[in-house]
């Protein structure tokens, strides 16, 4: 049966494994024989046949050499001596599960070079691995979110690790990005791409204890609170590294009202979030009541 399949779609038909293997439909025959047909050169009645002749693949089948290796050093599996390079986990987290793995592999393979592999550890959360090279540039990361949310009508987070020199730390590296932001997730604010310094206010008030929690917070008088539009505008001025104009654009106002609020604030606190300690402050105790009331 398979001679005669291969031999009717002829290069579209692969055996076990194939170099794009999100572009093809996986079987399995009765001895377990696993093959694949290019999704280009079948019609869909052909595929309700197949479907009705053979089981589809399980997903570790349909997995390129490439991706096998970096599952295995996520996992802690890899054996033997391989070539050394500097690698980091670009983690990625969809609100809400995929209905096409295969279609969202194929649109992130249009957007990146081959040598970036995508994994996905579950419906709704993968990874993508990125190898530095001489050649390497830096990776349109900020313009992943928007390509996919349009294409795929869902929500994404991508949160960038760090890089390693050596695939023995990559089990443990990846356990931990992952867990640090999932944790703080439902806290951080909407952006394109995460990074480990955004990561790291949330994480610290996060595991203080409730004293030291309600210290931070009190920095800023409750009654300020009630004056949304002044702490928002505040927080967005201190996002934007303080700059007045660039806080001003994002928030939709005058530069002029901006300095405003950020004047009355000053006036209402006495700490002048111009200046950088003071500033470092304020953002932990907007931070600390945002966790706080979630």
């Amino acid at each position: 049966m398979l001679s005669k399949l291969q031999q009717h779609y002829g290069n579209h038909f692969s055996l076990h494994t194939a170099d794009h293997p999100e572009q093809y439909y996986w079987f399995a025959d009765q001895a377990g024989v696993t093959f694949g047909i290019a999704k280009t050169a079948i019609t869909s009645s052909e595929l309700d046949l197949l479907h009705s002749l053979f089981t589809e693949a399980e997903t570790d089948t349909r997995l390129s050499e490439q991706q096998i290796f970096w599952k295995n050093v996520i996992s802690g599996d890899l054996q033997g001596e391989h070539p050394q390079v500097r690698f980091r986990f670009i983690h990625f987290f969809l609100k809400n599960d995929l209905s096409d793995q295969d279609a969202f592999l194929e649109a992130v393979s249009g957007i990146f070079p081959d040598e970036v592999t995508v994994l996905f550890m579950s419906g709704h959360h993968g990874v993508l691995i990125e190898p530095k090279t001489n050649e390497t540039e830096e990776l349109p990361y900020d313009q992943v979110k928007s390509v996919l949310t349009a294409d795929f009508y869902t929500d994404l987070d991508l949160f960038i690790g760090r890089w390693m020199d050596s695939y023995a730390e990559g089990a443990e590296q990846f356990r931990i990005e992952r867990e640090m932001f999932s944790s703080i997730r439902p806290f951080l604010p909407p952006q394109e791409v995460y990074c480990r310094e955004d990561l790291i206010p949330y994480l610290l008030l996060l595991h203080l204890d409730k004293s030291a929690s309600q210290f931070i917070s009190n920095l800023i008088p409750d009654e300020l609170f009630k004056d949304r539009d002044l702490i928002h505008s505040i927080k967005i001025f201190l996002e934007c590294n303080m700059n007045l104009s660039m806080a001003a654009k994002k928030l939709y106002i005058h530069r002029n009202s901006l300095q405003y609020r950020v004047d009355k604030f000053i006036e209402k606190t006495g700490i002048d979030v111009k200046q950088f300690k003071q500033a470092v402050a304020v953002y932990h105790a907007l931070i600390s009541r945002e966790t706080t009331i979630s």
